[in-house]
């Protein structure tokens, strides 16, 4: 019976650890709901659609500066312009040059992309 119990324990640990890790992974959230990429949502032929779609911003609080691999991981509410849940996820940041700017526990707006299978951060200012 303490083996099983043993067996259990560790299981349950074990996936206790995993779930931050699982939840970071990005690469399914683009079949959330209806999220079209932005050229296909907003026809060229309609420059007030594709800027309305641009000033879509999401409120966050960045958990993770990674410098080296130009990353954000951001708790962020649900993202309107993807139709996806709030969560915690890592993000590209699209200009690198930015992440100077940011430090954990930065509340944060920003509008995010799918850029070819990568959730991208195109635009992102402090939150006021």
């Amino acid at each position: 019976m303490s083996t099983t119990t043993s067996t259990l324990a560790a299981f349950t640990l074990a996936c206790s650890l995993l779930t931050p890790a699982l939840a970071q992974n990005h690469a399914d959230h683009a079949s959330h709901g209806n999220a079209l990429p932005a050229a296909a949502a907003a026809p060229a032929s309609t420059p007030m659609a594709a800027t309305a779609a641009d000033a879509v911003m999401t409120a966050g609080e960045i958990t993770r500066v990674d410098k080296r691999g130009g990353k954000l991981t951001i708790r962020h509410e649900d993202i309107k312009n993807l139709d996806m849940p709030a969560m915690t996820m890592v993000f590209v940041l699209k200009d690198a040059t930015q992440l100077a700017q940011f430090n954990p526990g930065d509340k944060v707006r920003f509008h995010v992309q799918d850029e070819s299978g990568s959730l991208t951060i195109t635009r992102i200012e402090r939150a006021q």
